[in-house]
């Protein structure tokens, strides 16, 4: 005799949306890391940011990316983690665009640019995120 469990898919179920938006984060986040701590002295001029900064966040960026990604391949994405990696994800946005803003350090043009276009890209990613785990969906 084989006895089987199982639940409803409507408690279980995580939507596409939700899950999309975390694993995307945890796709770009973990290898951009990657690049961006095996080339942290050659991107040190061009960007105007110390390399160790860049090592530093290089290596933030690869735990946090795999951090990322172990939340996105749950067999049910948590709503509450989610939220919070979104507003994490928010916050680090706003924190660049500040560092811009407020002349903060001695980037250079590109850097500037760069800085300000993932703080953009980020900023959306976060929004993005919260609004998937705040979603009510209906089965």
């Amino acid at each position: 005799m084989t006895a089987t469990i199982t639940t409803p898919a409507t408690t279980t179920a995580t939507p596409k949306l939700l899950r999309e938006a975390v694993l995307l984060d945890g796709f770009a986040t973990l290898p951009s890391g990657v690049l961006l701590a095996a080339l942290a002295g050659v991107l040190t001029e061009p960007f105007g940011i110390p390399a160790g900064v860049l090592l530093g966040a290089g290596l933030f960026f690869v735990a946090w990316g795999a951090a990322v990604l172990f939340l996105g391949f749950r067999p049910v994405v948590n709503r509450r983690a989610t939220i919070a990696v979104g507003i994490v994800n928010m916050v680090c946005a706003v924190d660049g665009l500040i560092v811009q803003l407020a002349g903060i350090g001695e980037l250079t043009t590109l850097g500037s640019v760069v800085l300000v276009a993932l703080s953009v890209v980020v900023l959306a990613l976060g929004a993005l995120q919260v609004f998937a785990a705040t979603r009510r969906t209906h089965a």
